[in-house]
């Protein structure tokens, strides 16, 4: 392997991560905001039921999810395309 052959995958592995964490980061963050928020709702009314979070959660981010898809398939399908691209180019 020559160093640039390296040095190309390197970058497409850090723009894997990043693409990742980009593409993740608004489902864990709203399902992290809706457990504090209903943390603090029982902490205050002293309801200690965990099933209602979890199901309040699983339908933000469902809800979310449907949302979001078609910006993250557009993300996801252009680094699909570049690496494909990439592939054709050096054969």
């Amino acid at each position: 392997m020559t160093p640039e052959t390296i040095a190309t995958i390197a970058t497409l592995a850090n723009e894997a991560l990043i693409l990742t964490l980009l593409v993740s980061a608004p489902l864990v963050g709203a399902a992290a905001l809706i457990g504090i928020l209903f943390g603090i709702v029982q902490a205050l009314t002293q309801l200690q039921d965990q099933t209602t979070t979890f199901a309040i959660k699983l339908v933000v981010v469902l809800g979310l999810l449907l949302i979001l898809l078609p910006w993250m398939g557009v993300l996801i399908s252009g680094y699909g395309e570049r690496l494909m691209t990439m592939i054709v180019e050096v054969r």
